[in-house]
């Protein structure tokens, strides 16, 4: 892993919360077991105590002698009870009081282990269990009637491909099954993933679900060597090969575009529900063996680069916002899942007319924008957005950064969000530590409260030498070399 995405402080704390309550335990029956054994043994020493007592008595001579071994007895016993009782009382509460405190805490820690989940990300949770829990769920859905356009991109991902899925066929029944269309491309797989993704198509079909499911398709040739700008061009190509049933037909409200993630339905639900729908380009929180994965695309509001630890975003705004957990207002995003308005991808023809405005574009791109050119009299006139690599001049940047930078200067469209609660990743073990060990409330606490973005200006993921980083038309570029 990248240290400065895990710090030390965060993994001590989480281990001592850990052990604490196992500790508890031990020690509580350590103290239940020693009181135990410890009055049995007094119980056999005060009956031999009494036996040679009696003994003595009995074997003591003549009548005088008799009272006055009686009387010693009884004197000794009195002593010996008022001693014992006194001992026993103070000993008694102390036990108690160590009892009490580590029965607490190991009740404590057995609490959180069964609500480790933060409440705020199982929101939406009642109501997909309540549409999943339907005999005969409602085409219709039970959200908010908006049609959806899912697609997707999968290459070698046959460990997520099962979790994927099964999230998805979920998500799609609380949206309902006839408002969601499902487009996937699948290529130049060597393991189970066209297989899975055939399983998903079936499943697809068998629930009325429209879909195009494209597998093992090699339509888009795969350069020779996969990097820099001709990496760019063909991922670019094979999203664009995703989004082309919505370019034909339109009628779809929004897209939701995700990466090869795990992610729960509740989370997608969460995405779509952002601000109560009034965005135009929303995004989740990536994690993985950076911290925060996709730093390459990420910028805060203002245009800077953002840090792999919490609270991320360096000004202000995107503070205030993540200690609210409410979306945070950014220049740019992707970060493994997005829902965006359709209209700036759709044909002129086929648009809705409500998400662009018919005047002008008040701040023109700069002059060597690859659009600048085909810009039209209004962005509800302009052609529709692809994706696509960068140009010379540009930074050096995905396709994936590079769409929520032409929604805001294409097609003049600035509400653009990263929704903390819609947390995913790549890879299921740092997937669990940032969806559920990080937010279980105590870890949360002391992230939040303790440690408070500590260093995080040295958790920033810069590709190449952190002096050179440089600025773009208001946005920090990754120097690269």
């Amino acid at each position: 892993v990248w240290q400065p995405g895990f710090p030390t402080g965060w993994t001590a704390w989480i281990a001592f919360l850990i052990t604490l309550p196992v500790f508890s335990a031990m020690q509580l029956a350590w103290l239940l077991a020693s009181f135990w054994v410890r009055r049995k043994l007094e119980q056999r020493s005060k009956g031999a105590e009494y036996r040679e007592e009696g003994y003595m008595m009995l074997n003591g001579g003549g009548s005088g002698s008799m009272a006055s071994g009686e009387e010693g007895w009884e004197d000794r016993d009195v002593r010996g009870h008022k001693s014992r009782g006194q001992l026993w009382n103070v000993g008694t509460i102390w036990l108690i009081v160590q009892c009490v405190v580590y029965g607490y805490i190991v009740l404590a820690g057995y609490y959180s282990y069964k609500h480790y989940e933060h409440p705020g990300d199982i929101r939406f949770r009642p109501a997909l269990r309540k549409a999943l829990a339907e005999r005969h769920p409602s085409p219709q859905g039970y959200a908010r009637g908006e049609k959806v356009f899912i697609a997707a991109a999968f290459h070698q991902n046959e460990q997520v491909l099962p979790y994927w899925t099964q999230t998805m066929l979920d998500a799609i029944t609380y949206l309902g099954t006839d408002n969601v269309f499902v487009s996937v491309v699948e290529n130049y797989s060597s393991d189970r993933s066209p297989e899975l993704l055939r399983d998903f198509a079936s499943e697809l079909d068998r629930r009325g679900v429209k879909n195009r499911i494209l597998v093992q398709d090699e339509t888009i040739k795969k350069p020779e060597k996969v990097e820099w700008n001709p990496r760019i061009e063909f991922l670019a190509a094979i999203r664009n090969q995703a989004l082309e049933p919505l370019l034909a037909h339109g009628g779809y409200d929004k897209v939701l575009f995700s990466n090869d993630i795990f992610i729960e339905p509740e989370s997608v639900i969460e995405l779509l529900e952002t601000r109560d729908g009034d965005f135009d380009f929303a995004c989740g929180l990536d994690f993985g063996h950076f911290g925060a994965y996709d730093m390459w695309v990420l910028r805060d509001r203002v245009g800077h680069l953002t840090a792999g630890i919490w609270p991320y975003f360096f000004d202000t705004a995107g503070y205030e916002a993540m200690k609210k957990e409410d979306p945070v207002p950014v220049f740019t995003c992707w970060n493994g899942i997005v829902v965006f308005q359709a209209d700036p991808v759709l044909p002129i023809h086929l648009r809705s007319n409500r998400t662009l405005s018919r005047s002008p574009l008040q701040a023109p791109p700069l002059p060597g924008h690859p659009w600048a050119k085909k810009l039209g009299p209004s962005p509800a006139l302009t052609p529709p957005l692809v994706f696509r690599a960068s140009v010379e001049g540009e930074c050096y940047s995905s396709e994936s950064f590079l769409l929520p930078y032409d929604f805001r200067r294409i097609m003049g469209l600035n509400k653009i969000y990263a929704n903390p609660r819609v947390v995913n990743g790549y890879v299921w073990k740092y997937y669990a530590w940032h969806k559920w060990v990080l937010r279980e409330r105590h870890v949360k606490w002391f992230i939040e409260q303790v440690w408070d973005g500590a260093w995080m200006q040295y958790a920033r993921m810069i590709v190449g030498d952190a002096r050179k980083v440089w600025t773009w038309d208001g946005v920090d570029c990754h120097p690269w070399w």
